[in-house]
């Protein structure tokens, strides 16, 4: 009897929705439905065609009742039954979306609904608005909206294939470059290059919105970590028709994209390294991060947002949540749910969602974690703990005050919760104390030949010919080089002249009987031929001749014809064919495992074909340099180590002498001679390292003590 007074009263109620309020038709999942837009509040709600009937009956003049009799006369037996009508009038108060008898009598017509706030803080996340840019947006509009048209997709996907046709001759060198531009070294820059484009980013998709006829009713920055991500209010947008949705939510990608491939046609075309470098760390940050995060579906990105609204799924996030909260529920606390029915359907690409989208925040939340721990010192760690708290232990909190309390309409079972809860400790017990784990490092390296012979220059001149070539066998004594000095040879000239005349003048003197003039051009004649046997020697070392026998291994010898070569110059180093070793550059946090590896074998892998064979990792440098053991390693020559000009050639011209960044020690791998003959002098490789086997426990606990020894 109490209920159906409250339903009686409930009919007699006079609702009136507020004047403001808006409907828009649209057609979506197959389905007729309208949208109700309260944009004083920045609200919009997506209702059904009963729904719509018997909001549009709510004027004020007649009673739910009244409208509840209406909808029943045009809709028959898809009208709504008076328990859905009370549900939607509670929400429509609940919302602030009716104006009540007792609002009339106060007053109170004009009340807004006051915006809900968060609560608590949220240290690792915090959001910081700016304003509404609406005004902004319309003034650019008519400049750059036309982007966002037919005209502009042309010009985006001509823009697209220019980029692709300029960079595929530098496939090559733009993945050696990459490596060093996404060094920790360059990511200052990088985070530089990311806002300015985020900034870019949330422009393109308000003016999209603003185009297709949508308001952008706030802008302004999320700190998260300290990181600020800006962003832009596109709520407007649930009003427009589908594919303009899809394009607004597109639209900041496609901008990325566009600067992405202007940057590729400049880096393409300039030799400036400095210049090459941030249009690089551009094209990389504007493509390849911006498609991992905005174009990935499973982050309440842009990505989502095109799935959703292409597979008409707007409750696609909550409804994959929803889900799994219902299967955790079941199987895991034994209570009975109801299984959702959703208007969508396909539950199954539902289920499928939630599972994989759960996964990936949770691998994007450690990975946060860990970055804000390592970047930012003592207070990353503060900021890394606000972040464990509010992501991983506030959640853990109330599940586990659900299952001790329960709710109202539910009671889990807290025996079932135990035995999970002890099988699934012991479980992991069972894991980290039976599985093995190895212990590996991978190490940049370049296959050179034991104890081989650096051929050269030991005079100077201009290269005139060429007697070897790269990979040709060569006895001791043959012909490498043949060199010119022209100024050399003016003066063995001008020597053997003045040696002749001091030969004549001391026989004059002999003849006259002068005996002192004699001995004195005696003794200068023997000084000019002192100086003529050195000229002699240095003509003689124009003509380079091979130390021993060996293998030639040098970088296209024939470009050095006509060149000026300087004494102590290298040319070419002959080796053993069969006698080679890998030198590989250990980095400082690594020096254990490689101490660990010297009883141990080592997998050799070439970095251009993928060959792999086994070596013998068998000494190590004492100390460590910042000199590079072979200029292939350096970034400046496509190598995988960062590298400077060093301090002492940075005020000259010569910009080849390179060092390292950070001290590394060099380790030696010999090669066996059956296949060492495989392997080329100069070529890049990567050689693994695996230490000895370990439990699973034990690994944890020594990366957690080197983790926190490091920090501290």
């Amino acid at each position: 009897m109490s209920l159906d007074h409250r339903t009686y009263e409930l009919r007699q109620l006079r609702p009136r929705l507020r004047e403001e309020l808006s409907f828009s038709w649209q057609s979506y999942g197959g389905a007729e439905c309208y949208v109700l837009e309260d944009e004083a509040n920045g609200a919009y709600f997506r209702i059904g065609l009963p729904e719509y009937t018997f909001l549009s009956l709510l004027d004020g003049r007649g009673t739910v009742g009244d409208a509840l009799s209406h909808t029943a006369n045009v809709l028959g037996a898809d009208a709504l039954s008076e328990s859905q009508a009370a549900s939607i009038v509670r929400w429509l108060a609940d919302s602030k979306l009716i104006v009540l008898e007792s609002d009339l009598v106060n007053g109170n017509t004009a009340r807004r609904a006051a915006p809900q706030k968060r609560g608590g803080l949220n240290p690792p996340s915090q959001k910081v608005p700016f304003g509404s840019p609406q005004s902004l947006l319309a003034a650019i509009e008519p400049i750059l909206g036309g982007l966002f048209s037919g005209f502009g997709l042309m010009l985006w996907t001509a823009l697209m294939i220019v980029a692709c046709w300029q960079m595929a001759p530098h496939v090559d060198r733009l993945w050696q470059e990459s490596s060093v531009v996404l060094s920790p070294h360059n990511w200052l820059w990088i985070a530089a290059w990311g806002l300015g484009l985020k900034v870019v980013h949330e422009l393109s998709h308000g003016l999209a919105c603003v185009r297709f006829g949508g308001r952008v009713r706030d802008a302004g920055a999320v700190f998260l970590l300290f990181a600020p991500i800006p962003y832009v209010d596109l709520t407007s947008t649930w009003r427009l028709p589908k594919w303009h949705r899809i394009v607004i939510s597109l639209a900041g990608m496609l901008a990325e994209l566009a600067l992405a491939a202007i940057a590729a046609i400049a880096w393409a075309n300039t030799t400036d390294e400095l210049v090459r470098q941030h249009l690089l760390q551009l094209i990389l940050t504007a493509s390849v991060v911006t498609l991992l995060f905005n174009a990935n579906p499973l982050m309440r990105f842009d990505g989502y947002y095109v799935l959703a609204d292409w597979l008409e799924l707007p409750n696609l996030a909550i409804h994959g949540q929803q889900l799994l909260a219902n299967i955790a529920k079941r199987w895991l606390l034994g209570v009975s749910v109801t299984s959702p029915n959703w208007p969508e359907g396909r539950t199954w690409l539902v289920a499928l969602y939630g599972i994989t989208s759960a996964v990936w925040r949770t691998v994007v939340s450690v990975s946060l974690i860990v970055a804000a721990a390592a970047w930012w010192d003592g207070a990353g760690m503060l900021l890394a703990v606000g972040a464990i708290f509010a992501w991983f232990i506030q959640p853990l909190w109330r599940s586990l005050r659900y299952v001790v309390i329960g709710s109202p309409f539910e009671q889990p079972s807290r025996v079932r919760f135990a035995l999970f809860s002890i099988t699934a400790v012991a479980g992991m017990m069972l894991l980290l104390d039976d599985t093995p784990t190895w212990n590996s490092v991978k190490l940049p390296g370049v296959v050179e030949y034991v104890d081989a012979a650096i051929v050269r220059a030991e005079g100077a001149g201009f290269l005139e010919e060429v007697g070897v070539e790269s990979g040709q066998i060569v006895e001791a004594g043959d012909l490498l080089f043949r060199l010119t000095n022209a100024e050399l040879e003016a003066q063995r000239r001008e020597l053997r002249a003045e040696v002749e005349r001091s030969e004549l003048r001391s026989r004059v003197a002999q003849h006259a009987g002068d005996l002192a003039s004699m001995s004195a051009e005696d003794d200068n004649r023997l000084s000019l031929r002192a100086k003529l046997s050195e000229l002699d020697h240095l003509h003689e070392a124009l003509l380079i001749r091979a130390p021993r026998a060996g293998m030639i291994s040098a970088s296209d010898l024939h470009s050095l014809i006509g060149s000026y070569v300087t004494p102590g110059q290298e040319l070419l180093v002959i080796g053993n064919p069969d006698d080679k070793e890998v030198r590989v550059l250990i980095a400082q946090d690594q020096f254990d495992a490689a101490e660990i590896a010297n009883m141990n074998n080592a997998l050799v892998r070439l970095n251009g074909d993928g060959s792999e064979t086994i070596g013998h990792f068998h000494k190590v440098d004492p100390r460590a340099t910042t000199h590079p053991p072979h200029p292939a390693l350096c970034a400046g020559a496509g190598g995988p180590v960062a590298t400077k000009i060093s301090q002492e050639h940075r005020s000259s011209n010569d910009r080849n002498q390179q060092e390292f960044l950070d001290p590394h020690v060099v380790g030696y791998v010999k090669l066996d001679s059956n296949i060492g003959h495989q392997f080329g002098p100069g070529q890049l490789a990567t050689v693994q390292i695996n230490g000895p086997r370990r439990l699973l426990r034990d690994w944890l606990l020594e990366a957690s003590r080197k983790w926190f020894s490091t920090r501290s």
